[in-house]
Order: structure tokens, then sequence, then C-alpha cells
């Protein structure tokens, strides 16, 4: 994916799914923790492709991902929020009828809500991008992808296009209005 707010494409309509348990803040940074490493190994990597590790592999999807996006929603989001909240006259920080600067309530539903955004941009990349590390630290003969086309530039437009409009219709729509 060219742009890691897409990744939220997957992550809200997954939470729509399941209101009640799954946690918006933690499926949502949890969909795009993963590229916080692309920055950083595109600095060192001589090849931007594959400027891809842990972040980007199961094993670091399963556990370093997930700290990672627990860290910020239990001890980021809610201190900015609050300071959002009180310099702000509009409802920003509602989503669907949900405070979204809340701390998640239940640790074991943030932690699955935080999983399954960080395996969403692993398998979602599989078929954006041609490197893809999912067994590190192991490395394979072989790049795992599944991209449907033979064009990158193709590839990447068949999921983004669609990703970014379930994007833009879900924030249009429920941005600081109930859920109905």
């Amino acid at each position: 994916m060219p742009l890691t707010p897409f990744h939220l494409g997957f992550a809200w309509p997954a939470w729509f799914l399941n209101r009640k348990k799954l946690h918006f803040m933690s499926l949502s940074f949890g969909a795009m923790v993963p590229d916080l490493e692309v920055p950083f190994l595109v600095s060192f990597s001589p090849d931007a492709a594959h400027a891809r590790g842990l972040m980007h592999s199961i094993l670091g999807a399963l556990t370093f991902d997930i700290l990672v996006a627990l860290f910020i929603v239990y001890f980021i989001v809610p201190p900015i929020g609050r300071w959002l909240k009180r310099r702000s006259k509009e409802k920003w920080h509602i989503f669907a009828g949900v405070d979204v600067t809340k701390a998640p309530r239940d640790p074991l539903w943030a932690l699955a809500s935080a999983g399954i955004g960080t395996l969403s941009h692993v398998f979602i990349d599989m078929f954006t991008h041609e490197y893809n590390p999912i067994y590190w630290p192991y490395r394979t003969d072989m790049d795992i992808n599944w991209m449907p086309f033979e064009s990158y530039t193709t590839s990447t437009l068949v999921f983004t296009v669609p990703l970014f409009i379930i994007i833009l219709v879900l924030a249009l729509r429920y941005w600081t209005r109930p859920f109905k």
C-alpha cells in the first residue's frame, strides 16, 4: 500500500462488524503501525522496495507491532484527545457515536483489535508489494506476493482505490455522527 492510511479501508469496516467488542483506535493504529519501520529502513537501504523487515512479518505483527499500537492507544491518544477536546468546539473525537480518544477498557479486546489490524496490514501488503518478508527473520528464495497483475502500479491501484473509497465514505458518513 503506497499510503499508510489506506490500510484503514480494511480496519474500519472490520470494526463495524463487531463494534461492541473491537476497539476502534487499537484496530486503526494496528493497521498502520507496521509502516513505522519504512522511513528508518529506507534511509539505510540502497533498495527502497526492500526496506521492510520485522514490522512487516507475521512475527512482528503478532509481537512488536501490537505492543507499539497498544502503547499509542493507551499512552499517546488519550492525553492528546483530552487536549484537543478542551481546545475545540467541534466533535472530531467522535466516530460513529464513539469517543475514539478514550483508552480501551478491555485490554484483551484491545490486544485482539491491534492484532487484527497488524495482521491485516501484512496481508494487504502481499497484494500490493513485490517484497514481503512475512517469515522474517528467515529469508526465502522467492518473494512472497499475491499481486494480481505483473505491474506494481496496476496491482496497487486495484487495491488502493477501493480502500480509499471505503475510508472516504465512512469518514464522511460517521465522523462526528452517531451510528445508525
